[in-house]
């Protein structure tokens, strides 16, 4: 009997601890994706990248766990500096969706 309750103690414990460890995981948000978008996949390594899009066109990035809203500037690109890392710098883009209408009307910005 004592070893039995020895060995429960030890398995609360060890798995309490473990669970210390864990660190809580953020949501990761994603963009949403209305008829008619096109989601672009890019390799997340720079915080600016060439679109070819419309000048105007609203554009939802997905850079980290976040996601911002920018609107793709006269020369075909999308820069996003919205969403940083924790010494503020820009944290490259993941993906983006083009938003198939123009104007801030489309989606605001919750960043």
């Amino acid at each position: 009997m004592h070893t039995l309750i020895k060995t429960a103690l030890v398995t609360v414990a060890v798995g309490a601890a473990s669970l210390m460890g864990v660190p809580a995981q953020a949501a990761t948000a994603h963009c949403p994706m209305p008829s008619g978008s096109v989601k672009v996949e890019t390799n997340g390594a720079s915080n600016s990248v060439q679109t070819n899009l419309a000048p105007g066109t609203q554009v939802c990035v997905k850079a980290g766990t976040k996601i911002t809203y920018v609107t793709v500037a006269a020369n075909g690109t999308i820069t996003q500096t919205a969403i940083k890392n924790k010494k503020g710098k820009p944290l490259g883009i993941s993906y983006y969706v083009g938003i198939p209408c123009t104007g801030s009307s489309c989606y605001p910005n919750p960043y």
